[in-house]
């Protein structure tokens, strides 16, 4: 029932936008990532970025993003983070009639928990590049490359290679 409920608004959704890259039209989506970091250091990360944005211009799109991860270094707690920030996107290169490559960079602030300790402040930005294919005239499956970089008070900065995969749905003004 759930994934027909989810199907269902996709459809509904689907049908309001389309997939063109141009002034006035609206993003809604997001990603989810994983990544894994080698070497003397090894840890695992997952996150889950949703965001929102509106094209300024042809091709380039502003927004915010609300990003949640978890990161967890071998023999050491866990670490928990929320931030919140914006993202530029610009659509640089078309890979035939349903599919455009993209350049995607994102700031966030936002506070970060390890373990069972007290929540301090931290901010993240990133930066990735990948193709987006148009499932239908609306929404769009991603999937990036990129590099990103964490920083906690009183920590040092941590950084990390990652893919992301994701959707966007357009809409028209």
């Amino acid at each position: 029932m759930k994934k027909l409920f989810i199907i269902a608004v996709l459809v509904t959704v689907s049908s309001l936008g389309y997939s063109q890259v141009s002034k006035s039209t609206w993003l809604l989506g997001g990603s989810a990532g994983f990544s894994a970091t080698t070497g003397d250091y090894k840890s695992t990360e997952i996150e889950i970025n949703p965001n929102i944005g509106y094209f300024v211009m042809d091709k380039l799109a502003v927004g915010a993003r609300i990003g949640f991860d978890y990161y967890k270094p071998k023999d050491v707690d866990a670490t928990t983070g929320f931030s919140a920030g914006p993202f530029v996107r610009y659509y640089f290169v078309d890979l035939g009639s349903k599919a455009k490559l993209f350049g995607h960079a994102q700031f966030g602030f936002g506070s970060t928990k390890e373990g069972g300790g007290e929540s301090v402040s931290s901010t993240n930005w990133g930066i990735s590049a990948g193709p987006a294919f148009f499932l239908n005239p609306s929404i769009a499956l991603e999937a990036t490359l990129g590099y990103g970089a964490s920083k906690s008070k009183g920590t040092p900065s941590q950084g990390a290679f990652g893919l992301n995969i994701g959707f966007q749905i357009h809409f028209a003004k």
